[in-house]
């Protein structure tokens, strides 16, 4: 599951990478959402074309087999992690996604504010076993891992970089990478 996926600046990578069985994509930015399916078309790896908010009605193209299939949805990151929440605590086995209630792992790009405390509960209380995070927010990261690695989180810092992007500012990339515990 990737959410704040933007244009797809993650997702094209990691699709052409075949690591992973398929990407579930959501953006809240219509133009974002349109540009990471332009993105995941050309690219050969967009699964279905969905246009409802909720991402439940869609159809299903042919991609190649040498990429992992992608599908984008539209919807915010809080709304997203607080139905899939309220799935959760129902048990039940239809999710928001039709069909995908399990994910092994959570890819986050969120703005400078960081996750929503929803989305947090969601990477803790998911199946999610890796957490990657990349944030360009330092005391929101510094927040959000508090909660994700806290003595009440469910995960350890496995791995992290920092990456000086833009010289002569103070704004850094940081990319960590969380294991459940």
């Amino acid at each position: 599951l990737e959410m704040y996926c933007g244009c797809g600046a993650h997702t094209i990578p990691l699709a052409k990478s075949t690591l992973l069985s398929e990407i579930v994509a959501v953006e809240l930015d219509d133009r974002l959402v349109n540009a990471c399916r332009n993105n995941c078309r050309l690219n050969d790896c967009l699964k279905g074309h969905n246009d409802d908010e909720h991402g439940i009605s869609g159809h299903c193209s042919n991609f190649a087999n040498d990429r992992t299939s992608v599908q984008v949805f539209k919807g915010d990151a809080a709304e997203w992690a607080a139905k899939t929440l309220k799935q959760q605590s129902s048990s039940s086995s239809k999710s928001i996604v039709g069909g995908y209630n399990n994910f092994d792992i959570l890819l986050v790009d969120p703005p400078r504010d960081g996750l929503s405390s929803t989305v947090c509960q969601m990477a803790l209380q998911g199946t999610f076993t890796h957490v990657i995070y990349v944030s360009c927010g330092r005391r929101a990261l510094l927040r959000d891992l508090t909660i994700l690695c806290g003595d009440v989180g469910g995960f350890d810092l496995a791995d992290l970089a920092v990456i000086d992007l833009f010289p002569g500012t103070d704004a850094v990339e940081s990319l960590v990478h969380l294991k459940r515990r």
